[in-house]
């Protein structure tokens, strides 16, 4: 789930903005790197039609019955949020869960690819700070330029005129706290006082990111809260500092397609991402939707595969939704964009269904819900965030997300999977997938 830049709350650590407000378009260019491929009918079956297909003989991988477990999905979780962890675009954790990810897809019987992209904009874009020859964890910030400086640091408070009052700032970089005035705002009082470099020191634990001016003249670095003692300590001592940023370079993910059989048409994507904020597991956020896709994924194929339905897995949701925007075009650059997307984030803590999207999607899963004696209710965007389905509806595809409404613990180090319902986990999918189900049937009827 993406946000936009928060008010400092004890659990969120990083200041993140939103995907209306990324700076560019993902790149189109990329190649896809098929890894696995399925069958859409098995030898001696009847060719799969859109809706369920429960007279085909399921495909050697797809083990189970032909719904959602919450049990089979809490496994994809452990192994997403506390085997493999963070899952930042682009890192080693990102390629691992993409392996897995695929892997589960292919043993359903899916023809898989795992489609690389570039982007730029990326809010999460490793930098180096050295302090006094020390290393430290930083990140560039959005905007920021980039190359290298280096110089002896002066401590400038929040950035405002009592922090830079009696400072002698020229030539020298900029340690400031977090706070009271935009990143922006202290880039340029910086710039003014004639720095040459800004270090931004969280004040609250895990890594800081955010965006500062665009077309910053300077590097510009979050720095984690856990280190500002000692970063500001040497700022106050006029240390020596080193800046070196990536600036708004590209930057690389990947996202992962599961089709019923290759190249074919998803009139239907079922879709989470499975990407995270640095040092954050990641297991409500979202490993959970992801795991709702994975086990959607094989309950649809235990009694065969079907036509129309696809299931993705997208990365740099985090950085600003550039994974379903990449897929997207993707698909719309074959000659047949989506007919209806279904988003899974945030699903692995609560006591109901929280459902977002056009109203009449909504409204005809509030139905079923009921149908099936599942609490669920039409809720609201939550304040100062986005999550993939914002992708298809702005395209004008009917769209829904499924979520679980808990969001307290998410983008911080406490995201873990012992705090993971089951119960809850598979309300949202056994939902998913009746509304998943209708759907088809819509499709098949045309």
């Amino acid at each position: 789930m993406t946000l936009r830049i928060l008010a400092a709350p004890v659990l969120l650590g990083l200041a993140l903005v939103a995907c209306s407000e990324r700076t560019s378009e993902p790149d189109s260019s990329f190649e896809s790197n098929a890894i696995a491929t399925g069958s859409a009918a098995l030898p001696g079956t009847a060719t799969p039609t859109p809706g369920r297909t429960s007279d085909a003989t399921p495909p050697s991988g797809a083990i189970g019955p032909a719904t959602h477990e919450g049990d089979r999905a809490y496994a994809h979780i452990q192994k997403l949020a506390t085997e493999i962890g963070p899952r930042v675009a682009g890192s080693e954790g990102e390629r691992r869960a993409a392996d897995y990810i695929a892997s589960q897809f292919a043993s359903s019987g899916y023809s898989v690819e795992k489609q690389p992209f570039s982007y730029t904009g990326d809010r999460f874009r490793a930098a180096t700070l050295k302090v006094a020859g020390k290393p430290f964890e930083a990140i560039t910030m959005d905007g920021s330029a980039g190359g290298s400086v280096s110089g002896t640091a002066v401590f400038i408070g929040l950035g405002d005129s009592a922090g830079l009052a009696g400072k002698n700032v020229s030539g020298k970089i900029a340690v400031a706290d977090r706070g009271t005035l935009t990143f922006a705002e202290k880039y340029e009082a910086a710039r003014l006082a004639g720095a040459i470099g800004l270090v931004i020191i969280n004040t609250s634990g895990g890594q800081l990111n955010g965006r500062t001016q665009q077309g910053a003249t300077f590097p510009v670095l979050g720095a984690a809260g856990e280190d500002g003692a000692a970063i500001r300590a040497a700022a106050l001592n006029g240390e020596s500092f080193e800046l070196v940023s990536s600036g708004n370079q590209s930057s690389s993910a990947v996202n992962v397609l599961a089709r019923p059989a290759p190249g074919a048409a998803c009139d239907v994507l079922v879709g989470g991402h499975y990407d995270t904020v640095p040092d954050a597991p990641g297991a409500n956020d979202n490993a959970s939707g992801t795991a709702n896709v994975i086990e959607l994924a094989r309950a649809m194929a235990a009694d065969g595969l079907d036509v129309g339905v696809c299931f993705a897995a997208f990365s740099a949701e985090e950085s600003g939704l550039f994974g379903s925007d990449a897929m997207l075009k993707r698909l719309s650059a074959e000659g047949h964009s989506p007919k209806a997307m279904m988003n899974l984030d945030v699903t692995g803590i609560g006591s109901g269904v929280d459902l977002v999207g056009d109203r009449n999607t909504v409204t005809a899963a509030l139905e079923t819900a009921a149908r099936l004696k599942i609490s669920a209710r039409r809720s609201e965007l939550p304040a100062n965030s986005g999550s993939d389905h914002i992708t298809f509806q702005q395209a004008g595809i009917p769209s829904i997300w499924f979520f679980s409404g808990e969001f307290n613990s998410i983008h911080s180090p406490l995201d873990i999977s012992t705090d993971i319902d089951v119960q809850e986990l598979d309300r949202v999918g056994d939902l998913a997938y009746a509304v998943l189900t209708s759907l088809l049937r819509q499709v098949a009827r045309g």
